[in-house]
């Protein structure tokens, strides 16, 4: 991905020539949260840890490098294996004076190739499958406060026992740090063959749990799944959630999210299951609505620490900074948006902080260009499309166009009143229900 400085003045011309004048925008607010949204992180080791000091550990998603180039989702499924098993840990910690030694549990972070943030230890690792199917997997677990290597080492197993391999790697990290695995070893995955048990896997590690394109793929891949063995459990469960990220989400206006909307399914998108990348993005979410910007931004970092692909987070964040007069920042946020596939997002982001940096010309051409895409959009709005269009045309004074966008969303949608007390929407109160009547 492009450096934030190359997305923020190869993608519009127009707000890198504004220069000073973007900066000095609500300098008031610009110089009241000057560090609103913080992202750097100050390292907390400066001499090495002793093993009852070592707390937290951060993996690097695995690599796959298998010769077919065709196994990022055995690598990422390893990846996430092993870090379900080491949230199990519990470490001794050192006792105070005249306290007891106490039990914690590990900190766990992922990383696909960032900032791991402030861990004690990190991980990194490869996968490769043979010739005969097995998986082979080396692993490096490293100090981080020093660089020494605690282990490193190779284990090989079939495909179907890939949980087994996670458990092996995680126990040699236990046992380096004096901790112990709470958990029952696993016995392998409970599918009966490999292509099926691959086939959910593809489906289930996609690049992003929030592009309309990738969750649509996730659901191709658990029908297929389905057709292999009916009965799944697993899959239909999978497939499930995957349905309702997408339509939580918002998808493409295909056949598969009309169907899912002919049948009322976004009545039960509060129903689906959140990783914590999505529950920190609802929290972040809470607190803006509370007014509790700072507190929202040290949110978002984190969401998007925890997965670098969490379209929401960007996009809040880039809501928070031009809010608090970071308008180049906020821009910045708004480019990745775009980049990672929610182009009506972006745009609406861009009119936001264009509008705030005293450009109301480009925001206005900007916003008219939102409207378009909203128009050639048959049938009701996804939530966040709606969202952020209407903030587009409520932040350049055009109410009426922003109640018109609010009530092209689906009735059904239990999202909808917070879309009408939305802080940053609060004009949009008076605005009638929606009805399901859609053009």
């Amino acid at each position: 991905m492009p450096t934030r400085g190359a997305m923020l003045c190869t993608a519009s011309l127009a707000f890198c020539a504004l220069g000073s004048r973007a900066s000095s925008v609500d300098a008031y607010q610009g110089a009241a949260a000057e560090q609103l949204c913080e992202t750097r992180s100050v390292p907390r080791f400066t001499t090495s840890a002793s093993r009852n000091e070592i707390t937290s550990v951060g993996i690097t998603y695995f690599a796959g490098r298998s010769r077919t180039g065709d196994d990022a989702y055995l690598a990422a499924a390893l990846t996430t294996e092993i870090a379900r098993q080491l949230l199990s840990a519990r470490v001794v910690s050192s006792a105070g004076r005249g306290r007891e030694p106490a039990d914690r549990l590990l900190t766990v972070s992922l990383s696909d190739g960032g900032s791991l943030g402030d861990v004690d230890l990190s991980m990194t690792g490869s996968v490769f499958r043979d010739e005969a199917g097995l998986l082979r997997t080396n692993a490096k677990v490293t100090r981080t406060s020093d660089g020494a290597v605690l282990w490193a080492g190779t284990r090989t197993r079939p495909v179907l026992e890939l949980p087994i391999i996670a458990r092996l790697i995680a126990q040699e990290v236990v046992t380096r740090i004096g901790a112990q695995l709470s958990t029952p070893a696993p016995k392998g995955a409970p599918e009966r063959s490999a292509e099926l048990y691959e086939t959910i896997l593809r489906g289930t590690y996609v690049r992003s749990r929030y592009d309309a394109d990738d969750l649509t793929r996730a659901i191709t891949y658990f029908d297929q799944a389905l057709r292999m063995e009916p009965g799944s459990t697993r899959a239909k469960e999978l497939r499930e959630q995957a349905r309702l990220r997408l339509l939580a989400w918002g998808g493409n206006g295909g056949p598969l999210e009309a169907q899912l909307m002919s049948r009322g399914a976004v009545e039960h998108v509060l129903e689906r299951t959140r990783d914590e990348s999505e529950r920190l993005i609802e929290e972040a979410d809470e607190e803006i609505r509370d007014g509790q910007l700072q507190h929202a931004c040290r949110l978002l970092n984190a969401a998007i620490e925890n997965d670098a692909h969490a379209t929401p987070a960007y996009a809040l964040r880039s809501l928070v900074r031009s809010r608090g007069g970071e308008l180049r920042e906020a821009f910045g946020d708004a480019e990745t948006v775009t980049q990672l596939g929610r182009p009506l997002w972006g745009n609406s982001l861009r009119a936001v902080v264009l509008s705030r940096a005293g450009d109301s010309a480009s925001a206005r051409r900007v916003t008219r260009a939102v409207v378009a895409q909203t128009r050639a959009r048959r049938g009701p709005l996804p939530f966040w499309d709606a969202r952020f269009a209407a903030l587009a045309l409520a932040e350049i004074g055009d109410l009426a166009g922003a109640g018109e966008v609010v009530r092209r969303v689906d009735e059904r949608d239990p999202r909808l009143p917070l879309l009408r007390e939305s802080l940053p929407l609060q004009p949009l109160k008076a605005f009638p229900r929606a009805s399901r009547r859609t053009r």
